[in-house]
């Protein structure tokens, strides 16, 4: 799990941890300067038309009870689309993330207050339909 401590000493001793775009690290570092802890690309089993397979959470806050947040940077992609799809299918609790979401001046504290509304909210579960 990342903490600001570890995430502090990634950047010290020049091992930054392999995030795949800046995006995702400018996330990381507002969830390290927020003190959230987080797993990043945590795999989640999830069922997608019947098939059983891994999605992989850009970043995962067990102290969030298990919310995960995605970075996409086009919301009109199929990947979008499809991680949208198969988590709500789910019923993972997700924070969907495109390049506008990460845009201004205050977007770190915008994001916060969006993870402690969605935490805060609670899990509203729906009908699953049948098991396969």
């Amino acid at each position: 799990m990342r903490s600001a401590d570890t995430a502090q000493d990634a950047r010290s001793t020049g091992h930054a941890a392999p995030y795949r775009t800046e995006a995702e690290r400018s996330i990381a570092d507002m969830l390290t300067a927020y003190g959230i802890p987080f797993y990043y690309q945590q795999p989640t089993l999830v069922v997608d038309k019947g098939h059983r397979c891994i999605e992989y959470a850009d970043f995962f806050l067990p102290t969030y009870a298990g919310l995960s947040v995605n970075y996409v940077a086009d919301s009109t992609a199929a990947a979008y689309q499809r991680k949208m799809r198969v988590y709500g299918e789910n019923q993972v609790p997700a924070v969907f993330l495109t390049r506008q979401d990460l845009s201004g001046r205050d977007w770190q504290q915008r994001l916060y207050t969006r993870l402690e509304q969605m935490y805060h909210m609670g899990q509203t579960y729906g009908p699953r339909g049948r098991c396969r």
